[in-house]
């Protein structure tokens, strides 16, 4: 039986810029996502915690990957989910509800994409 790897935030960084073609260097990538390249390196090591949300959603957008997914690994909330909660006072309650419903994922999964679904374009 195999054990999976599950890939860290700062392995899935670093891979992904060095499968930039061409590579794109620590300090480019530091200085194009606005923070310092020494931080940068330690945290493509897991040495040092992921940057803040903003920074991720940024690293996302340079590098082509999932936003979503590349801050679940930074333990990272959207930005725009910390805006909803702010904006209206039942996104919270939503999110309660939702998680303390007892539905399984695929369940979830099948809710979200009939909202997507009746949205309009």
């Amino acid at each position: 039986m195999g054990k999976e790897t599950v890939k860290r935030f700062g392995d899935v960084i670093r891979e992904a810029r060095r499968k930039m073609r061409p590579p794109m260097s620590l300090r480019k990538f530091a200085d194009r996502v606005g923070m310092a390249p020494a931080y940068l390196s330690k945290v493509e090591v897991n040495l040092d915690r992921p940057p803040a949300a903003e920074k991720v959603e940024k690293m996302a957008e340079i590098l082509g990957l999932d936003k979503f997914e590349l801050l679940r690994l930074a333990n990272r909330m959207p930005t725009e989910l910390g805006e909803a909660f702010q904006k209206d006072a039942r996104a919270p309650e939503f999110m309660r509800v939702a998680m303390g419903s007892g539905l399984t994922p695929a369940q979830l999964q099948e809710l979200i994409d009939r909202s997507r679904a009746k949205k309009p374009k």
